[in-house]
């Protein structure tokens, strides 16, 4: 005997056999109809994910800038002894040079 499928089984097979841009047509009529600009959502999607690489770029930023003034700083320090690790005083040497 053959099993028949029930309508909501065949409607579920032919809508997962449509294509992607069909999907996507009638996801945007649909979003149409209900008053949604998905032009305007993807365009603030875009500007989210934007703000998001700035900030990230701003703090990456800041934390090679810091980064770079310890190792310099260090470097300094360590070029002001005779004798490597003799006399490193970080907390007298950080604000002040001799």
């Amino acid at each position: 005997m053959a099993n028949r499928q029930t309508d909501s089984d065949g409607q579920a097979a032919s809508l997962a056999n449509i294509s992607r841009t069909r999907r996507a047509q009638l996801v945007a009529e649909f979003e149409g109809e209900l008053g949604i600009d998905h032009k305007a959502r993807a365009l603030a999607a875009y500007e989210a994910k934007r703000w998001q690489i700035i900030k990230t770029a701003i703090v990456w930023g800041i934390a090679l800038m810091f980064f770079a003034i310890a190792c310099h700083r260090l470097w300094i320090m360590g070029n002001a002894v005779e004798e490597p690790f003799s006399n490193l005083n970080p907390i007298e040497n950080l604000f002040g040079d001799k």
